[in-house]
């Protein structure tokens, strides 16, 4: 089959695409972004550079584009080369078995201009908050609902994102749930992995944005501070008002919270390391999928303590068994008494932890390989 995926250039993307090399499949590979492409993906059939102008830049383009989007939309085909158009002449080109898009917003929207004039089997893949967030702003309602009508297969994470698009009109084919970035090689994984009796860390995700919601971990942990001084604290990906809410912490109860920061990130091998030394590693944000960072902490065996949108966390967590849910986000109290809780407690992080290694089998990276390849061979027949 010819698969032309429309993704950004993640790592998320680049893991998914990669199950399919070697496949038989001939992979075409297009950002509606055009970032570079992931250099794990080069191996693909990939386009670059398209995004040309037509007209030279304006004073105010900017300050338009921020300030009236839908204006700007209308006008961007007279100013440079749009995602659309080059995807029309792609398709028309390539002439795919299907294109699949990975992510809603900026690389399946441009699709649907692209779908009223030409016809293709289309796949897509919702990640994150690509439902759960949008699917309540005014401005991307109605393109939701719209690319969910005519989408004929669609790919989730988890069942949430599943109830979510029928009730935004999905219509086509469902696909099996699979992890976002598909399965994880396990023994890789845990070769950084101690005993739930050696581990001294807690982890902490530094997102503080429209999203996550880091700021009222930190908040939490500054309530239990006598609690937390015989352990050692990271925090990584740090936004930088968490970074200043840290040295705050830091200075004013003389602890040493470490991290590092959202832009100068520590390598993957090496936050990988910190989940197989973390005994507790919290996510906690208003909207997401399921994350990645959850499923880190399940398979090196640090118990997590994680937030729940719209009950997407519950799918993998039991609270009070493998892990805890935070139920609200933004209650400083709740979430310093889960971690102080946790904390206490060696047999129910022993519990967990063995519980959480069934878990990790589940999501060995051939078992979800061999999955991914069957559901696209399914498609393959269907079309």
């Amino acid at each position: 089959m010819k698969i032309l995926f429309v993704c950004q250039q993640y790592i998320h993307a680049a893991r998914w695409i990669n199950q399919l090399k070697d496949s038989g499949h001939e992979i075409y590979l297009f950002d509606c972004l055009d970032a570079p492409i992931h250099k794990d993906l080069l191996w693909t059939n990939y386009t670059t550079n398209w995004s040309k102008r037509k007209f030279a830049k304006f004073k105010g383009e900017y300050f338009l584009k921020k300030k009236t989007p839908k204006f700007h939309e209308k006008i961007a085909p007279y100013l440079q080369v749009t995602a659309s158009e080059k995807l029309e002449e792609l398709i028309k080109k390539i002439k795919p078995d299907l294109v699949h898009s990975l992510e809603m917003q900026s690389e399946t929207y441009p699709l649907l201009k692209v779908r009223k004039k030409i016809t293709f089997n289309w796949a897509y893949f919702s990640w994150g908050s690509d439902l759960y967030l949008y699917q309540h702003k005014k401005e991307h309602q109605y393109k939701i609902k719209n690319v969910l009508k005519d989408v004929n297969y669609l790919f989730t994470d988890n069942k949430r994102d599943v109830n979510l698009a029928k009730e935004l009109d999905f219509r086509g084919s469902e696909m099996p749930i699979f992890p976002g970035g598909g399965g994880y090689k396990i023994e890789e994984y845990q070769k950084f992995s101690l005993s739930v009796e050696e581990r001294k860390l807690i982890l902490v995700k530094g997102y503080d944005h429209w999203a996550g919601k880091a700021l009222f971990v930190l908040n939490a942990l500054e309530i239990i501070v006598e609690d937390i001084r015989n352990f050692d604290i990271y925090v990584y990906s740090a936004h930088n008002k968490v970074i200043d809410k840290i040295k705050e912490i830091n200075k004013k109860y003389a602890v040493n919270i470490e991290y590092s920061s959202r832009y100068n990130q520590i390598s993957h091998n090496e936050l990988l390391e910190k989940f197989g030394k973390a005994k507790i590693a919290i996510g906690n944000n208003i909207s997401d999928g399921i994350a990645n960072t959850l499923l880190e902490a399940i398979i090196c065996g640090a118990f997590p303590i994680q937030s729940n949108p719209g009950g997407v966390t519950e799918e993998y967590i039991n609270n009070g068994e493998n892990g805890f849910l935070i139920e609200n986000p933004e209650d400083v109290k709740e979430i310093a008494s889960k971690i102080k809780k946790a904390l206490n407690n060696n047999a129910l992080l022993e519990k967990a932890f063995n519980i959480n290694k069934e878990i990790s089998e589940k999501l060995e990276y051939s078992k979800i390989k061999k999955e991914v390849l069957e559901a696209y061979k399914k498609i393959e027949k269907d079309i």
